[in-house]
């Protein structure tokens, strides 16, 4: 049994999903998922309290953080080094999602003899192989080749139903609603595999904020709300904003009512649930091959 620290959610889920959580002895305030999670000593915190504001607000405060060159998150020294954990798993892709490279450095000077795992994914592929790459650092390499087997066969199986299909809808996911942003990384790719096509966000690129021509020049015919690290319930308190822009009523997906508000964590975390938004995603945008989404969604009324 090795003794493991996250310092990002994701992580933590991978672990769980190994059937090792009893090994991890530190995890960061984000990591609510598994439930179980929740119980684990936390050694990372996050610097800005973001309960009870809007999208547009986190934004505002974020950027203020980030202008001053303050850190988003802070390393809990003292129960670092009384947990000694063996391994670190850490990312270096944002430094607004989770944890950073900043806090692994602070880290170390800690826990200067623990293994640093570093996950840094840009497409689902590189998501898959990351889960197994930790399983490898934890031993459990076996476990880990069941588990992403697995997560494949999930995947082809919706490929091998969206391959063929003759109509694809034009897709806009939306990593945040104020100010607007398309999606990144692995989540065009994401609604490719589901049968759509998304023509704002780029595969393999960081999200980035749209202007709102952007959204209306693409016109998409379905539109998932999916912040990072927000719930659905958030995600459609702040739509209302959306309502506000020009020509929304003009949209095709608005028109349609195909606004979809879904857990931002299906789409923008990188672990398995990812393959829950895909395949949820093939449901919004084929229901006659897909009668049954896996995670629960909201239309925006």
């Amino acid at each position: 049994m090795m003794k493991v620290a996250s310092f990002l959610p994701s992580a933590t889920e991978i672990v769980f999903a190994l059937g090792a959580g009893d090994w991890l002895v530190g995890v960061t305030d984000k990591c609510t998922y598994p439930p179980e999670a929740k119980s684990k000593p936390i050694v990372v915190n996050s610097a800005l309290n973001t309960d009870g504001l809007s999208s547009a607000e986190i934004d505002r405060a974020v950027r203020e953080f980030l202008s001053r060159g303050e850190s988003l998150y802070r390393v809990d020294a003292e129960r670092l080094k009384a947990v000694k954990p063996e391994i670190l798993l850490a990312q270096g892709i944002c430094d607004v999602c989770a944890a950073s490279n900043p806090e692994v450095d602070a880290a170390l000077k800690v826990v200067p003899e623990a293994k640093v795992v570093w996950l840094n994914p840009s497409t689902l592929d590189d998501v898959l192989n990351d889960i197994f790459r930790v399983a490898e650092a934890l031993g459990l390499k076996e476990r880990g080749e069941k588990l992403v087997a697995s997560l494949r066969q999930r995947l082809e199986a919706i490929k091998i139903k969206t391959i063929k299909v003759k109509k694809r809808p034009k897709v806009w996911v939306a990593e945040w609603v104020e100010p607007p942003y398309c999606c990144g990384h692995w989540v065009p790719q994401m609604v490719e595999i589901a049968g759509g096509i998304e023509g704002l966000g780029k595969l393999g690129k960081p999200s980035r904020r749209i202007h709102w021509d952007e959204v209306l020049d693409w016109q998409p015919e379905v539109i998932v709300l999916a912040p990072c690290g927000l719930s659905i319930e958030q995600n459609l308190k702040d739509a209302e904003a959306l309502k506000r822009m020009p020509k929304w009523n003009e949209l095709p997906a608005v028109k349609s009512g195909k606004v979809y508000a879904l857990d931002g964590d299906y789409f923008t975390c990188p672990s398995l649930r990812l393959v829950d938004g895909v395949e949820t995603l093939a449901h919004l945008l084929h229901p006659e091959l897909f009668p049954k989404a896996t995670v629960r969604f909201e239309k925006l009324q």
